[in-house]
């Protein structure tokens, strides 16, 4: 039997727990009792870290391990509930990358990306607004609260009125017809604003941008350029940031479109086809990036788009005489690479909402819509005949054009133009920054390039009878 002074002898096993020598006996039924609070301690202080770590993250502004799930599946179900309606968000979305032939994996440089874009997103100019399910193809005006897009609409209403007031120009034969630009921010960037005023510094515009890009449109389109010297009027610039086409097709319905008649003539035609020498105006329209950016489908952004197109050759219709000849230049979405922007679109719109993962470019998006637009126009051309149409793509010549071709081919008053570069389709990042520093909107250099494809898109309305390049 070993004795009390035989166990204290007895060497004894030590380890470092905690900072704090604990010695352990040799005997297993000898604790020495000022271990038990190091024990204790030790215990305590484990059980509260692991406390911690899974349930009192939200304490610090942050989500806990636990808390972290919980709260991300809270949110996919609210979100599933909310937005998995039918043509809202649903798995459409990866049928459209496979069928665009692109996938939103990113660009292949995701660093340089985030560099980016993280300075973008913190000086983002306007809050996600979803608009997924609204209509896309029945007008529909902003929201009263919304005072600068009321008063700039107002301005517009009024420019059309002078307009429609102002006697056209007496040219005899050799006159060209009117210039009207519709469409959203890049349009009403040609007057060097945004919403009325000088854009702010998400725009990433440099020290008197707004003044040199309106003298790259007075110098391509202005009353004193080629066409401002021979047109009937001087051209109306009609464009609103944000527009989408809902209410684009609004505004054409409340005042946005100039009526009155530009040349007299006492002949009343009955021919279906165009009539070059009748034409008194030629529409250049862009509209449509903002429905994908509110988070609608490109399906929904397409049927807008061919309601804003049709809205406008009805209008045409409705206020000239029988037979009388319209003119669109009509142009693609234009690239945008504001990736920041398709990321904090989820939720609701998202490339998996159950999972929250987000869509990482809109170009997959754009592409779909794209592609779908000269069917459109042969649906135009063939619904109001008379009717030319001209789509600027940004497409390049070397690229696959099949799809384009068939469409040349099959109707003559189909008219697309491949602009590449012209429409920012470098391959090139730094090119494609230099030319669009905020990634969706062009700087007074991208308004110089995008209207060289403007003006080979309306000489091509005027079938080459005028040189403008």
């Amino acid at each position: 039997m070993i004795t009390d002074e035989q166990m204290r002898r007895r060497p004894k096993k030590k380890f470092t727990l905690l900072l704090s020598p604990i010695t352990v006996p040799s005997h297993p039924q000898q604790y020495h009792r000022r271990n038990y609070m190091k024990y204790l301690l030790l215990i305590t202080a484990t059980a509260l870290f692991l406390t911690w770590m899974f349930t009192s993250g939200d304490m610090r502004g942050n989500s806990g391990l636990l808390s972290s799930r919980e709260g991300q599946t809270t949110k996919s179900m609210n979100a599933l509930q909310k937005f998995s309606k039918p043509n809202v968000i649903d798995t459409v979305d990866d049928e459209n990358e496979r069928e665009s032939g692109d996938s939103t994996d990113g660009p292949e440089n995701e660093e340089d990306l985030i560099d980016k874009t993280a300075i973008k997103n913190s000086n983002s100019s306007r809050p996600f607004e979803y608009i997924g399910d609204i209509d896309p193809t029945k007008p529909r005006p902003w929201p009263k609260e919304e005072s600068d897009w009321w008063t700039l609409h107002e301005k517009l209403v009024q420019q059309v009125r002078e307009s429609d007031k102002m006697p056209a120009r007496q040219l005899d034969d050799d006159y060209l017809p009117q210039l009207v630009f519709y469409g959203d921010s890049i349009t009403e960037g040609w007057n060097g604003t945004s919403f009325g005023n000088i854009p702010g510094p998400t725009r990433m515009w440099g020290p008197g941008e707004s003044v040199k890009v309106r003298q790259v449109f007075q110098k391509h389109f202005g009353e004193s350029s080629a066409w401002g010297r021979r047109a009937l009027l001087p051209p109306l610039v009609l464009g609103i940031s944000g527009s989408r086409t809902y209410d684009f097709i609004w505004r054409l319905e409340n005042g946005e479109f100039p009526t009155s008649s530009l040349i007299t003539t006492n002949a009343k035609s009955d021919s279906r086809s165009f009539e070059l020498s009748k034409l008194e105006r030629i529409y250049i329209v862009l509209i449509g990036t903002n429905n994908l950016g509110g988070g609608m489908l490109p399906d929904g952004t397409i049927a807008g788009m061919d309601a804003a197109g049709r809205k406008i050759l009805q209008l045409i219709q409705n206020s000239s005489p029988p037979n009388a000849p319209a003119g669109i230049v009509f142009s693609e979405l234009l690239p945008r690479k504001d990736d920041f922007r398709a990321v904090k679109m989820c939720p609701p719109r998202c490339k998996n909402l159950t999972k929250l993962e987000p869509f990482t470019s809109f170009m997959p998006a754009i592409n779909k819509v794209n592609k779908a637009l000269p069917s459109l126009m042969y649906g135009w051309v063939n619904d109001f005949p008379n009717t030319r149409i001209v789509l600027l793509s940004s497409q390049n010549v070397d690229d696959n054009n099949t799809n384009i071709a068939k469409y040349i081919k099959s109707n003559s008053d189909i008219r697309i133009i491949l602009c590449g570069k012209e429409m920012f389709a470098f391959d090139n990042e730094q090119e494609f920054d230099k030319h669009m520093p905020d990634r969706l909107h062009p700087n007074a250099q991208g308004y110089d390039v995008w209207a060289r494809c403007l003006k080979r898109g309306l000489k091509e309305i005027m079938d080459g009878t005028i040189d403008m390049l």
